[in-house]
């Protein structure tokens, strides 16, 4: 019977199965997981872009961009992921949905700052494969939860006519947990391995930005940030527990390792710098195209107590290429002339290797910025992408994701004529 329900299960999952928060992808069992987007939907439907900046919405991403603010704003980013996953032994579609970001941004007279929470990572898996070993079937069962948050303040200042600067300092937290289960035909009673791991810690990000004014209505755009190497700490525990196949619960027996006596209670968590290069052009309040360069030096990245023999990490980079088109944004007569239409293009190699395979990620973003009352707006678009390693890799994906953003504005300590 437990091994009829073992075939079962395999055929059903294939290779992988639903996940958790935020992400179904199979490759979020490295690192600290999935990366996710830490820009506005704005940004994201521009490619990522972060080089533009206006002053009623918050760039998320360029904390420069807050010394040219005129207006209190919300931000608030949902997203629908739809996943298609071919791996060797099966094809799945799944889908997820998550939070992108919370964020308030608020103007002053001589500076702007803002702060709010980012889903920084996420790990979201459920792999399997059944061994045969005579007459004895062994299901291999690898799931993985959990991500790291990143709470951020930040703040800008414009320190001349076309030169603001900015900072940004991020608190990260979250939990991820790693488990590796084993479960043998004719026995009960499985035998797991968790592997759990705390994060916290912070890190920074600095920002300038220049905006140069070219011919009448057209200006220049130009971004550099450099987020430096950081130092995480992670707190870590390690438990072997016997389960049943059909619970989540154990009842059986658990075991809990001392990491002390190995030093792998508390180790570092290791964050590579990050550098972006940006540069656009654009009429002002009409059209505008850019394009960005974002290095991440992944080959330093190191986490010792999730450490995995078949993963490694390389130099990683980006491209992004981006803009919008606004038909006529005073109209008065056309509420469809005051649309925004976006679109964007990323290459970018993750600098993660899986069995030598080294992941690449590509996406083409659409999307439409709809104004709703006063400076206030809704964004609305999609993303399709691909991700994998190459025609010899385990998984490969493509997905289809639904994003929505609201920038919500409103104008704060206005000064009374009348009492």
């Amino acid at each position: 019977m437990i091994r009829t329900t073992l075939k079962v299960f395999a055929l059903l999952t294939g290779s992988f199965l639903f996940s958790q928060a935020g992400t179904i992808s199979p490759y979020s069992f490295t690192g600290l997981g999935e990366v996710n987007f830490r820009g506005t939907q704005i940004n994201r439907f521009m490619g990522g872009l972060e080089v533009y900046n206006d002053s009623i919405h918050a760039n998320l991403t360029n904390p420069s961009s807050y010394g040219k603010l005129k207006l209190t704003n919300y931000s608030l980013g949902l997203n629908y992921r739809l996943n298609n996953l071919s791996g060797a032994n099966a094809d799945k579609r799944l889908a997820s949905a998550s939070l992108d970001y919370i964020g308030v941004a608020l103007p002053t007279k001589r500076f702007g700052f803002g702060f709010g929470i980012i889903p920084f990572t996420s790990v979201g898996y459920r792999l399997s494969n059944v061994e045969t070993e005579g007459d004895i079937s062994i299901l291999n069962v690898f799931d993985g939860e959990g991500g790291v948050n990143k709470a951020f303040f930040s703040v800008g200042f414009k320190a001349l006519k076309y030169f603001s600067f900015g900072a940004t300092l991020n608190y990260n937290f979250g939990q991820i947990i790693h488990e590796t289960g084993r479960y043998q035909d004719d026995i009960s009673l499985g035998t797991i391995l968790e592997n759990k791991s705390s994060i916290s810690g912070v890190d920074f990000k600095f920002s300038t930005h220049l905006e140069i004014p070219v011919f009448e209505t057209m200006e220049l755009q130009a971004l550099f940030s450099y987020a430096p190497q950081a130092n995480l700490t992670s707190t870590n525990s390690q438990i072997f527990m016997t389960r049943g196949f059909n619970s989540t619960s154990s009842f059986g027996e658990n075991l809990e390792i001392n990491l002390t006596e190995s030093g792998l209670d508390k180790t570092n968590v290791r964050i590579p710098n990050v550098m972006t290069f940006g540069l656009g052009v654009g009429k002002v309040r009409k059209w505008f195209a850019g394009g960005q360069y974002t290095l991440n030096a992944m080959g330093d990245f190191s986490h010792k107590f999730m450490s995995i023999s078949t993963v490694d990490y390389q130099d990683a980079y980006q491209i992004s290429l981006g803009g919008f088109y606004i038909p006529d944004y005073s109209s008065i007569t056309s509420y469809w002339k005051r649309i925004v239409f976006r679109m964007g293009f990323r290459h970018e190699l993750t600098g993660i290797i899986v069995n030598n395979f080294g992941l690449k990620e590509t996406g083409i973003n659409f999307g439409v910025g709809l104004p709703l009352a006063g400076f206030s707006n809704a964004n609305i678009g999609f993303e399709y992408g691909n991700r994998g390693g190459g025609d010899a890799s385990k998984f490969k994906e493509n997905f289809w994701s639904f994003r929505i953003g609201f920038s919500l504005n409103d104008k704060w300590f206005i000064k009374r004529k009348f009492n």
